[in-house]
């Protein structure tokens, strides 16, 4: 899964609107929108920014699995 739909599968997971996580972490309603449909990829301090909002780690927001002993 692409960033974009982690993002709005996390928000949708915690009935959070867009324009509330915009508000959290600090950008306009317009980029975190960009950031759902992938026209824009946010600066990694928004990521983590979006990750803690919605209570995922980063790597988890990236679609990143990590397997340990890899």
């Amino acid at each position: 899964m692409a960033l974009g739909d982690n993002i709005r599968r996390k928000r949708s997971e915690y009935d959070i609107e867009q324009k509330e996580l915009a508000e959290r972490v600090g950008v306009s309603k317009s980029a975190m929108c960009s950031f759902e449909l992938g026209t824009k990829i946010p600066r990694l301090d928004t990521i983590i920014k979006i990750a803690d909002a919605l209570h995922c780690s980063v790597d988890e927001l990236l679609g990143r699995n990590v397997k340990k002993g890899a």
